[in-house]
């Protein structure tokens, strides 16, 4: 990965600037004090540097705090994927007992393998977002099977996500509800089906989002649209949590880091003559073979080059799991993502478009 791409710690630069800029509005208003009053002398900008380093020792002290993960359970769904099964592993190695799922458990190899690798204390849950069977029944096998003298479940990290793309008018009904039914759906279900397990021990739950949760992109409306659901409903669940004492984590990783994991060439020559065979005949003739052809491979990027580096979201997933004051936004992006949400967020529309569309 070239060093411009490299994620940074936004997370890190984020908890850090408001005490650095309350430093600052402190150290004027006491340094106006001391000489209006004619007590002391002494500089603002003296006083900005003893306020900040006091202020930043604390708040990094705070950072840095982390939670015992003995006895301490966490529901990880989807550990078909990449992510999903490589943070199992993590977690299992941190000490905490994992209740890691898969779509399939009878006869998948994956599920036997992080098994048989994992300690005793991680246990394998079939579970398929998308069925309020599996959902429930995963609820009642948590229930019977939490660490010995806990009381609930310590987290929930939503992991799952199907992509899928095509401009609004090419996507089957079905296709756009199933992913509704995966990237949204799911993590209302499985938050209020586990809820009452996480407010017992007062935990927390960590939605694994995406950016484009809060950019948009053409011809991935069914993504952006379940995506901005999950932000919505997260910001919403953790202004009601708070009462509980449960954190609510949005982990929201850039394109860089989980693009390439959205999309293979096959699955994605797949949708697109699925889509051409489902689009009514007046479409395309309105849109023309060529011109869908050129959309189609305006995602190729997504399934060329080389493997993406998953370290900066499981970084991530780590904290919102581990720290014991987590923060309720992790975006581990780039430079260039970071300016790119910046200008979609506080700049006139236009302006996003002439740059970015």
């Amino acid at each position: 990965m070239a060093p411009k791409e490299q994620e940074l710690p936004w997370d890190l630069f984020d908890r850090c600037l408001l005490p650095v800029l309350f430093s600052h509005a402190a150290a004027v208003i006491v340094a106006t004090l001391l000489h209006t009053f004619n007590i002391s002398h002494i500089s603002t900008v003296s006083l900005f540097l003893l306020f900040v380093s006091v202020s930043l020792a604390v708040v990094l002290f705070y950072h840095n705090l982390k939670v015992t993960a003995a006895g301490k359970g966490i529901l990880l769904t989807d550990c078909d994927s990449q992510i999903g099964y490589t943070f199992a592993r993590q977690l299992d190695n941190l000490g905490f007992t994992v209740y890691a799922c898969f779509t399939e458990t009878q006869g998948n190899e994956e599920a036997r393998k992080l098994k048989e690798e994992s300690s005793g204390r991680l246990h394998i849950v079939q579970l398929d977002v998308a069925s309020e069977e599996q959902i429930l029944a995963a609820a009642d096998y948590v229930k019977n099977n939490l660490p010995q003298g806990a009381i609930g479940l310590w987290a929930i990290v939503n992991n799952a996500s199907w992509a899928t793309f095509g401009e609004v008018e090419w996507v089957p009904y079905n296709v756009f509800k199933l992913a509704v039914d995966v990237n949204l759906l799911s993590v209302v279900r499985i938050s209020q089906v586990f809820l009452p397990l996480v407010r017992k021990t007062r935990g927390r739950i960590i939605n694994l989002v995406s950016i484009m949760g809060r950019i948009t992109s053409p011809n991935l409306s069914s993504y952006c649209a379940c995506k901005f659901g999950v932000e919505a409903f997260s910001e919403c669940l953790r202004l009601e949590m708070r009462h509980w004492g449960v954190d609510v984590v949005v982990v929201e990783p850039g394109t860089y880091t989980t693009g390439k994991k959205g999309f293979s060439k096959a699955m994605m020559l797949y949708q697109a003559q699925l889509m051409w065979n489902t689009m009514s005949e007046d479409a395309r003739k309105d849109y023309g073979e060529d011109y869908f052809e050129k959309r189609v491979r305006s995602l190729e990027e997504f399934t060329k080059g080389p493997e993406t580096d998953t370290g900066p979201v499981l970084r991530a997933l780590s904290d919102a799991v581990a720290r014991t004051f987590p923060l309720p936004r992790y975006t581990p992006i780039t430079r260039a993502e970071k300016l790119q949400i910046l200008v979609a967020e506080h700049l006139p529309r236009s302006v996003y478009d002439i740059l970015y569309t």
